[in-house]
């Protein structure tokens, strides 16, 4: 069987740089459709078979590219890359709240965006075996290999990113796993010091999986140290009594 190639949308405002991602791309051996502005990039979402990621320029004409951001979480798509002329603090946290996977502040490099672009195809790729069970915390049931969540019997809709956050912690259940390697292992080995991405969706997940968001007992924060899914295990009990 023929593997079917990555397929990407570009939706950039700027002609030349539309054109010069798309040839980008295409040397990549992706395939690549394009949108000029906001209508033309939701009618691409909705109407192609499979877009697996978006290229979203914010400064897309008409409506701009947040109607796009706040519509793409209904779609089947493994990430969603923003890119803007800003950079403001504010913009990227509101871009990340809103589902992005990724926020590049222009100018930046081709081998950095088509880095993150490989990050985000990785999770295409079916999980290792003997990682494919289903975890279980009070009301929460992360099932591995069907990527699904539900709480109370209530399937909880995810972003990828989100998805991949939790899949990390609930596999190393009752352990803690330090920030640097979680950054590595959802975000890709360049971001191990982009902190405020974890804390960003730390707290989605927990909103979306707690009782009291403000009173974790899901994601534990636990000190400097990183973060924890569920109490501690008997076995870390044992090496801390030790």
């Amino acid at each position: 069987m023929v593997k079917a190639e990555p397929q990407i949308l570009v939706a950039e405002a700027d002609e030349t740089l539309r054109q010069l991602l798309i040839d980008t791309l295409i040397a990549q051996s992706y395939g690549v459709n394009a949108a000029l502005n906001d209508l033309d990039a939701l009618s691409a979402v909705q109407a192609a078979e499979k877009v697996d990621i978006v290229l979203l320029d914010l400064a897309l004409p008409l409506e701009g590219g947040w109607r796009i951001l706040e519509s793409l979480h209904a779609a089947t798509i493994t990430g969603v890359v923003v890119m803007s002329t800003s950079g403001a603090v504010t913009e990227k946290i509101r871009a990340l709240d809103l589902g992005a996977d990724v926020y590049l502040a222009k100018p930046f490099t081709l081998d950095e965006l088509l880095a993150h672009v490989r990050a985000l195809l990785r999770r295409m790729q079916p999980p290792p075996e003997g990682s494919q069970g289903t975890i279980r915390l009070g009301p929460v049931r992360v099932d591995i290999a069907a990527r699904a969540v539900t709480v109370n019997g209530k399937e909880v809709v995810l972003s990828p990113k989100e998805w991949l956050l939790l899949a990390e912690l609930a596999r190393n259940a009752g352990r803690t796993v330090d920030p640097v390697t979680l950054l590595q292992r959802v975000w890709g080995p360049s971001h191990g010091q982009d902190r405020n991405y974890l804390r960003t969706f730390v707290q989605r997940l927990r909103t979306k999986l707690e009782e009291d968001a403000t009173n974790p007992h899901i994601i534990v924060t636990v000190g400097q140290f990183g973060y924890r899914f569920g109490p501690l295990s008997m076995s870390a009990r044992r090496k801390r009594v030790g």
